[in-house]
C-alpha cells in the first residue's frame, strides 16, 4: 500500500505544472451547443488539446459536469491556431511614450507596435491613434494613461479579444462590429464598458468615469449592475455608488462662419443650448483631430483664436451638461489667411515672394 502511494505521488510530482502567472490566456465564453472538444478543434492547433483545456479549467471535477452558456474558460494563447497580432500606431502628436511589459520605455512614432501588457502615457499636447488588426481604432487624448491588458486578433476565425485599462484621462474609440466569440472592453476604476461594434468616448478621473455613445450601443457595468447605453446617450459611473440610468446627450451646436474681419483670426459663435454649462472645443490641422493645435473650454458661446499659421483648420465644439457629460460633436472647417503687414499708416499686403503692393 505504501509503495503504491509513493508511486502515485511521484507521478503527480512529475506532471508538468501550468505556470499561470507566466502564461498569456484567451478567455472564451460558452454559447449554446459548445463543447470543449468543438472549441479545441476550431480554435487550437489540435483537437487533442481538449484534455489540457478541461484540466486547466477544472471542468468535470464537481457533481455537475455540464458547461452552461455564458460560462467563461481560459485557453493558453500558445495553443491557438493563430498568434495574436499587435496594434499599430497610425498617428501621433508630441513625444508620447510606451512602457513595455518588460519595463523598457520608448517614444512612439507612426508604425510603432503596441502589444499586450504595454502601458501608453500621454502628457500635455500629446495624442496617439492606435489601429487594431480588425481595423478598430482608439484615439488616446492628452494627459492619459492606459494599459493594454490584452490585444488578440486571430485571422483564421476573425476572433478579437481586446481588454484595456483606462487609469486616468480620456479616449475615443471606434470598434468594428464584433463576432459573437469576440470581446472588446475598457475598464476604469469605476466601471467596465463593453462593446460589440460602436463609436464612443470614455473619460476617467479615477473614481468617476463618463461614457458617451455617438454610434451603436455599449454596456456599462458597475457594482453588479449593467446598463445599456444607446447612441446619443451617456452615463456617469462613480466608484462604490449605484449605477444611474443613462441620460440624453446635448445636441451639437450650430457653428457660424468666421465672423472676424481679419482673415488671420478665427472667430466663431453658436447659439446657447439649454442645459449646457460649458463648451469644449478643439482646433486641429487634420479632419481626424490627430494633430490638435489648441483646445480649451468656455462658458461663452463664442471663441476667437489668434496667432494661427495660414492654412485650413478643423474646429470641433461640444456642449457639456451638469453631469460633465460631453454632447454630440459639431465640426466645421475654416481657412485662415496670412495677416496683412502694417507699417505706420500704410498697409503692405504680400502678393508673392519678393513683390509687395503699397496701399496709400
Amino acid at each position: 500500500m505504501r509503495r503504491q502511494l509513493f508511486i502515485l505521488l511521484l507521478i503527480v510530482a512529475c506532471r508538468p505544472v501550468t505556470a499561470l502567472a507566466d502564461t498569456e490566456y484567451w478567455e472564451y465564453t460558452f454559447r449554446p451547443g459548445d463543447s470543449i472538444w468543438k472549441i479545441a478543434e476550431k480554435y487550437t492547433t489540435s483537437v487533442d488539446n481538449w484534455y489540457e483545456i478541461r484540466e486547466l479549467n477544472r471542468i468535470g471535477e464537481g457533481p455537475d459536469r455540464r458547461i452552461r452558456p455564458g460560462a467563461t474558460i481560459i485557453i493558453p494563447v500558445a495553443m491557438l491556431k493563430q498568434q495574436p497580432t499587435p496594434a499599430m500606431v497610425i498617428a501621433v502628436s508630441g513625444d508620447a511614450t510606451v512602457v513595455r511589459a518588460n519595463g523598457d520605455q520608448q517614444v512612439l512614432e507612426v508604425g510603432s507596435e503596441v502589444h499586450s501588457g504595454d502601458k501608453l502615457v500621454t502628457a500635455d499636447q500629446q495624442r496617439v491613434r492606435v489601429q487594431f488588426a480588425d481595423k478598430s481604432e482608439l484615439q488616446v487624448q492628452s494627459n492619459t494613461t492606459i494599459v493594454f491588458d490584452k490585444i488578440s486578433h486571430h485571422k483564421d476565425t476573425g476572433m478579437v479579444d481586446t481588454r484595456i485599462r483606462l487609469n486616468s484621462g480620456s479616449v475615443r474609440s471606434w470598434v468594428e462590429k464584433l463576432k459573437p466569440e469576440s470581446h472588446y472592453e475598457i475598464r476604469t476604476p469605476a466601471a467596465v464598458t463593453a462593446v460589440r461594434g460602436t463609436a464612443f468616448r470614455l473619460a476617467s478621473t479615477g473614481t468617476i468615469s463618463r461614457t458617451e455613445v455617438t454610434e451603436g450601443n455599449v454596456g456599462v457595468g458597475a457594482g453588479g449592475v449593467e446598463r445599456s447605453v444607446d447612441s446619443g446617450y451617456g452615463i456617469v459611473a462613480e466608484k462604490d455608488k449605484p449605477l444611474p440610468e443613462p441620460v440624453k446627450l446635448l445636441p451639437p451646436p450650430v457653428l457660424s462662419e468666421n465672423q472676424s474681419s481679419d482673415s488671420s483670426i478665427l472667430q466663431v459663435s453658436w447659439q446657447q443650448l439649454d442645459g449646457a454649462e460649458t463648451y469644449r472645443y478643439q482646433l486641429a490641422s487634420d479632419e481626424d483631430f490627430n494633430q490638435v493645435v489648441t483646445e480649451g473650454s468656455t462658458t461663452d458661446s463664442t471663441i476667437a483664436l489668434e496667432g494661427l499659421a495660414p492654412g485650413r483648420y478643423y474646429l470641433l465644439v461640444r456642449a457639456v451638461d451638469r453631469f460633465q457629460l460631453e454632447g454630440l460633436d459639431a465640426t466645421r472647417d475654416y481657412d485662415v489667411r496670412q495677416a496683412p503687414v502694417k507699417r505706420g499708416a500704410d498697409w503692405l499686403i504680400p502678393v508673392s515672394v519678393g513683390v509687395m503692393i503699397l496701399i496709400l
